[in-house]
């Protein structure tokens, strides 16, 4: 399970973000959205930024809407979700872009073109066009379209992250396990050799030295039997 960082802007998107949601929770992921916050676009500024940089993955959705810009502490005057979107970036999070397709019905009344807002659509545009540079960009038709989309898309980002963690460290392990059960087998073998020695040791001095070795054999099986028991593949 992870915890997923879901952005986008709220009345425009309101249907696909919650099929987003649904399908990221039906998954069993920890989902962060403004929903969270208050049912606007004007939620703090500084928590949900905040609340970015504590999740593991960000999903972003894009229709034609530039969105909310925060008056206070917003030097750059960027939108709350371009905000979002950087703010992934800095803390190094997978970022996952998907943009409303252009060749899809969309209301006129949710288009910066039509209602003349985030200059007259000028700023969602060169927005869109930096986000479409990226490769992890997906063009979404429906709210279930994009649900798929991002449910395949989550799944891989995850699969590839555990394996770019794991995979060095199992190679190590693999081959530390490898040696030492090697090395036991030997030991074993030495064992079983000297003990068969010691049954047909005439003298006292013979004897003695095979003792001495089986007690240092035994001492070493000890321990990597012990060291193989500490990486849990013992045998």
């Amino acid at each position: 399970m992870a915890k997923i960082y879901l952005s986008a802007t709220y009345s425009d998107l309101k249907p696909s973000r919650d099929a987003v949601y649904r399908i990221l929770r039906m998954l069993r992921h920890d989902v962060v959205s403004m929903e969270d916050y208050v049912a606007t676009d004007a939620y703090p500024l500084h928590k949900c930024l905040a609340d970015v940089a504590a999740c593991g993955v960000y999903v972003g959705l894009f229709g034609w809407r530039y969105g909310y810009v925060p008056d206070k502490d917003n030097p750059t005057r960027l939108s709350i979700t371009e905000l979002e979107y950087r703010k992934a970036g800095e803390a190094g999070l997978p970022r996952l872009l998907f943009l409303a397709d252009p060749a899809a019905t969309w209301p006129d009344g949710f288009r910066d073109t039509q209602t003349g807002e985030g200059d007259a659509g000028q700023r969602i545009a060169a927005f869109r066009a930096e986000l479409s540079t990226k490769k992890l960009v997906s063009f979404f038709r429906t709210p279930d379209h994009l649900a798929g989309l991002v449910s395949v898309a989550v799944t891989r980002c995850l699969e590839n992250n555990l394996l770019a963690t794991l995979k060095p460290h199992s190679r190590v392990l693999e081959i530390k396990r490898q040696a030492l059960n090697q090395r036991l087998k030997a030991l074993v073998e030495d064992y079983q050799a000297a003990t068969e020695q010691l049954a047909y040791a005439l003298s006292a001095v013979d004897q003695n030295k095979l003792k001495r070795q089986i007690e240092s054999i035994e001492k070493e099986l000890e321990q990597v039997e012990g060291e193989l028991d500490g990486l849990g593949c013992g045998g």
